[in-house]
C-alpha cells in the first residue's frame, strides 16, 4: 500500500464517567480518546486492527508526550484530530491535536507518539515494510517534519535503581482483570491512570503539597511516558515518585517497577503549574 498523511477527525462527547470530582476530564480517559481516534484513523488509511489481525500483528505503543493548555470538562463535545508522520526505523510516528468547541478551533492540546507492530503471537517488533510492503515503505522512509516544539524523549531514571530498591513504595498497583486488553496486557490509559494516582498521594501526603485541599485538582501542563515492559495479568506494579530539581517542585517521575523494584515497567514525567 501507499502511505496515506490525510489526517482524521474524531468526534467524542466528555461523559460524566470520564472525567474527574471537578468535572474535568481524566488524563487516562483522554488516552483513551486518542487510542480510538488512532485506531479508526489507522482503519481509514488501510493499516488497522481489521489488516493486522488477519496477519497475526498488533500495534504497541511505545512513548507519548502531550501538552496541554486545559483539559476538557464533563459534558463538552471534543474532536481528536491525529495524523501519520511516517516512519522512523521501526518506529510509527503519529501525532495529536485536541480541539473543543468546534472542530475547526484553536488546540488545546497536542499530542505525539511512537508505536511498533509486533507479532501477536510473542509481541516481537517487526519491520514496518510487514505493514506497508515495500512500495508503500519507499514512501514513508523520512517522516515528516515534526509539527510541534517538543517530541517523544527517553526519560532516565531519577536514582540508581540499587539506593530505592530496599525502600517502601508509595503505592501498588495490580493487574486486575479490568486492566487488561486484547493484547493480554495492562492497557496504556491504565499506566497513566496509575501515574496520577502516584502525583495525588505525592502532592497530598509527600513534601510537595502542590494541591493544599484534596478536593482541589491538579493543572497538569505536560505529561511525558515511556512504556519500556509490558505488565502482565497478576503482576503487580510499585510506584515510586521523585521531584524533579530544577522544576521548583512541579515536575515529578512516576516509575513503575516490578516486583523486585529494580526493574522498570514504565516511566511518565508529569509537570502542574502551580496556581
Amino acid at each position: 500500500m501507499v502511505a496515506d498523511f490525510t489526517p482524521g477527525i474524531f468526534p467524542f462527547a466528555i461523559r460524566s464517567s470520564d472525567t474527574d470530582f471537578a468535572d474535568q476530564l481524566h488524563l487516562s480517559s483522554l488516552f483513551a480518546l486518542m487510542q480510538e481516534a488512532a485506531y479508526q484513523h489507522a482503519e481509514q488509511i488501510g493499516i488497522g486492527a481489521s489488516l493486522l489481525d488477519r496477519a497475526d500483528l498488533t500495534w504497541l505503543l511505545s512513548k507519548v508526550s502531550v501538552r496541554l493548555d486545559r483539559l476538557p470538562r464533563w459534558g463538552e463535545q471534543v474532536w481528536i484530530r491525529t495524523w501519520s508522520r511516517g516512519v522512523k526505523k521501526l518506529l510509527f510516528l503519529r501525532d495529536y491535536q485536541l480541539l473543543a468547541g468546534s472542530p475547526d478551533s484553536e488546540p488545546i492540546g497536542r499530542a505525539t507518539s511512537e508505536w511498533l507492530v509486533a507479532r501477536k503471537s510473542d509481541h516481537r517488533p517487526q519491520r514496518p515494510d510487514v505493514v506497508l510492503g515495500p512500495a508503500g515503505l519507499q514512501g514513508v522512509a523520512l517522516e515528516i517534519p515534526e509539527a510541534f516544539d517538543f517530541a517523544c524523549v527517553k526519560i532516565e531514571p531519577a536514582l540508581p535503581r540499587d539506593l530505592v530498591a530496599d525502600s517502601e513504595p508509595l503505592l501498588v498497583k495490580f493487574a486486575d482483570f479490568s486492566a487488561i486488553d486484547r493484547n493480554h496486557h495492562v492497557n496504556n490509559t491504565h499506566y497513566v491512570a496509575w501515574s496520577m494516582d502516584a502525583a495525588y498521594a505525592y502532592f497530598r501526603n509527600g513534601p510537595g503539597q502542590l494541591l493544599g485541599s484534596e478536593t482541589r485538582p491538579l493543572d497538569l501542563a505536560a505529561i511525558d511516558i515511556q512504556y519500556l515492559a509490558e505488565i502482565r495479568p497478576g503482576d503487580r506494579s510499585y510506584l515510586d515518585v521523585s521531584p524533579s530539581p530544577e522544576s521548583g517542585g512541579a515536575t515529578i517521575l512516576v516509575e513503575g517497577l516490578f516486583a523486585d523494584q529494580v526493574s522498570p515497567a514504565f516511566r511518565a514525567r508529569l509537570t502542574f503549574r502551580q496556581t
